[in-house]
């Protein structure tokens, strides 16, 4: 059936922030051992490998994989459906609410659960090409704590809404591949990368901080990074890594303006970044997004930085200085 419903906004505001003098409270997965596409435990790896990460919050976490994007919401206080209507909101404000929706369940970890899945159709009525759907689901691993899944998958759909389906199945049944405990109490604090210590500004947010990737968000400025080793040598592997980022955080700005690509720093490196505009997520204005990629003494990269659309260089104290046009 088709729904009116309207969307619920996702916020990427700002980030990043000042140093705190606090130790993990739990260990984070080591940065080594990694695909040359992404950072998984050993059983993931085949699985999830062509996958990047998009750092989100500490109970969360997105999979850009080609053409498609998965991501897992530890939630609690919830019921199974409610958090398959909290991923509905997310998908609204990703895709807008004139979709195609169609509920039902899906076997997962050996039982049914309540689920959604969606299309976006061309034409007036929906009759046209549906170049767009997926999936939203929960699962419950434990007592009072429920696992939200959902996953968008662009053309070709169909293969991608059976790649979507795999997923969820390690994702029910194991959670993070990463390895990492995806509770707020996992977050190692000061965020850093594994050259240096980051700066967390006063009335900034640590959104997400691991050994390998983080979020900072902040009233008017948001910095996410991520890191992997070894990269392959040359460029090609980081650049893949940067794009799929970036078409992760595109898709997640509905409105986005076309990529351009500009010659930049990125942790002193001279590479080439790429920019673009987009409406805030919560109004008051476009934001500027930049990103790039570099591969530092074998490490590779990946950083993105937001911005007021109106502001000058340089950039925020948020971004931690990682970025320098040229």
């Amino acid at each position: 059936m088709r729904t009116a419903r309207v969307a619920v906004g996702v916020a990427v505001g700002g980030l990043l922030g000042a140093c705190q003098a606090s130790v993990p409270v739990a260990p984070a997965v080591p940065t080594v051992g990694v695909t040359p596409s992404g950072p998984f435990v050993d059983d993931a790896r085949p699985l999830f490998d062509g996958c990047v990460p998009v750092p989100d919050t500490p109970t969360s976490r997105t999979y850009r994989c080609g053409a498609l994007s998965v991501w897992l919401y530890e939630q609690s206080g919830l019921s199974e459906a409610q958090a398959v209507e909290a991923g509905r909101d997310r998908v609204h404000a990703r895709l807008g609410p004139a979709l195609t929706e169609v509920r039902g369940e899906l076997p997962l970890a050996g039982l049914p659960h309540p689920s959604l899945r969606f299309e976006q159709c061309a034409g007036a009525d929906g009759g046209g090409p549906c170049p767009v759907g997926g999936y939203v689901t929960a699962v419950t691993p434990s007592a009072g704590r429920v696992r939200q899944l959902g996953c968008v998958a662009r053309e070709p759909v169909r293969a991608g809404l059976g790649r979507c389906l795999e997923l969820f199945a390690y994702l029910a049944t194991r959670g993070n591949p990463e390895g990492d405990m995806l509770a707020p109490s996992s977050r190692v604090t000061p965020p850093r990368l594994p050259w240096r210590l980051l700066f967390l500004p006063e009335g900034c947010e640590l959104a997400a901080s691991t050994t390998r990737a983080g979020r900072i968000r902040c009233a008017a400025a948001t910095f996410s990074w991520s890191v992997f080793w070894p990269a392959e040598p040359g460029s090609a592997q980081v650049q893949r890594w940067r794009d799929r980022s970036v078409e992760e955080l595109r898709d997640a700005l509905p409105g986005a303006g076309p990529v351009e690509v500009r010659d930049c720093f990125v942790e002193g490196l001279a590479t080439r970044c790429v920019r673009f505009t987009a409406p805030a997520p919560e109004g008051g204005g476009d934001v500027q997004v930049w990103a790039g990629g570099v591969d530092r003494q074998g490490w590779g990269m990946f950083a993105a930085c937001s911005l007021p659309a109106s502001a000058s260089f340089p950039f925020p104290t948020a971004c931690n200085g990682v970025f320098a046009p040229r």
